[in-house]
């Protein structure tokens, strides 16, 4: 499996605009799973979104949550980055320890 990690954030004052926009997203496509959704609340609310595909998947999964997310660009002070994670076997074969 493929696992991406969504880290978004956007200021408070944005929360309502965020949540009306949210159901008029795009349909992630069945393959990709998300796993978890964490909110901070800080001086920005910041989401992080856990998703899972299957490695055969991980390009079409990568482009579906990136087009998702950017269903958010018209709102001012929201911010995103996707990024593929790696498990310790996985990063450790990367160095030539595993």
């Amino acid at each position: 499996m493929t696992y991406f990690l969504a880290t978004s954030t956007f200021p408070p004052h944005k929360a309502t605009e965020i949540g009306k926009t949210f159901p008029n997203l795009p349909k992630l496509p069945d393959f990709v799973k998300t796993l978890f959704i964490f909110i901070v609340p800080s001086s920005d609310i910041k989401s992080y979104s856990l998703y899972e595909v299957p490695d055969d998947k991980a390009h079409e999964g990568y482009i579906a949550i990136t087009k998702r997310i950017t269903g958010y660009f018209g709102i001012e002070g929201f911010k995103y980055i996707v990024e593929p994670l790696l498990t310790v076997k996985e990063a450790l074969a990367l160095l030539g320890l595993g």
